[in-house]
């Protein structure tokens, strides 16, 4: 897999994060909200959310983050009952 830091990937035009995302991001969890569907993908290090809207047939836009405040949307649908013994 290709070394590309966040910096880097925020500067890539939008066909080539696509690229990316596909061949080489790790997919995490999705999540439904306000007629937008979010994709939560993982590389390098950090994270990747694909905004899509099912209305438009498009992806609106594309942005990534390292910081744990950007998966908060998505702790509620995590579950951790197989971890615990």
């Amino acid at each position: 897999m290709p070394m590309i830091s966040i910096k880097n990937f925020n500067t890539l035009p939008f066909d080539k994060k696509c690229d990316f995302i596909t061949v080489f991001a790790d997919y995490l969890a999705h999540r439904a909200d306000d007629g937008h569907k979010y994709y939560l993908y993982h590389l390098n290090g950090y994270y990747i959310e694909v905004i899509y809207i099912p209305s438009h047939k498009r992806v609106a836009q594309i942005k990534a983050f390292n910081s744990p405040k950007g998966l908060t949307p998505y702790l509620s649908d995590v579950n951790i009952d197989a971890l615990c013994l």
